[in-house]
């Protein structure tokens, strides 16, 4: 017994399991619509339309989603953890995918804002998206918003 209890103080704590890729975009794509301090049912929609068509997810399934991605950002005091998680999980392709929805929800609302701006810059540097997709995903953001091409 007492040689349980020692083997059980001196083992190493499992290594907690990374968020997975569902709940680190679902986490950052609500963080940017909250950035601009502002979150109302037109970014929530544009988020839920996002994930769903990325996902597959069923309403049930999408809603638990959100629901986990909420409850982890107000207890986060980073996003490196869900930052790293898309690093390690996404190839290039998946990252422009990434900051094309990112920029989509920065443009639900119809403008952006300068928090969500200075977050979507941050997230570029950290995800180590090119300048070039960044601005890609942006024009292609602003023009669906404002009609053009549609």
């Amino acid at each position: 017994m007492v040689l349980n209890r020692l083997k059980n103080l001196l083992s190493a704590p499992a290594a907690p399991k990374p968020p997975s890729e569902a709940l680190s975009t679902a986490l950052l794509l609500l963080e940017l619509a909250r950035a601009d301090f502002e979150f109302d049912d037109t970014e929530l929609g544009r988020v839920r339309e996002l994930l769903q068509a990325r996902y597959g997810l069923d309403p049930a399934a999408l809603d638990a989603l959100l629901d986990e991605a909420r409850i982890k950002a107000r207890l986060s005091v980073s996003l490196h953890e869900y930052v790293g998680s898309l690093n390690s999980r996404l190839d290039a392709d998946g990252k422009r995918e990434l900051i094309t929805m990112l920029w989509q929800v920065a443009y639900a609302d119809g403008r952006v804002d300068k928090h969500e701006e200075h977050l979507l810059r941050r997230l570029v540097d950290l995800l180590f998206i090119p300048m070039a997709d960044y601005v890609e995903a942006r024009e292609a953001a602003a023009a669906a918003a404002s009609g053009v091409g549609a």
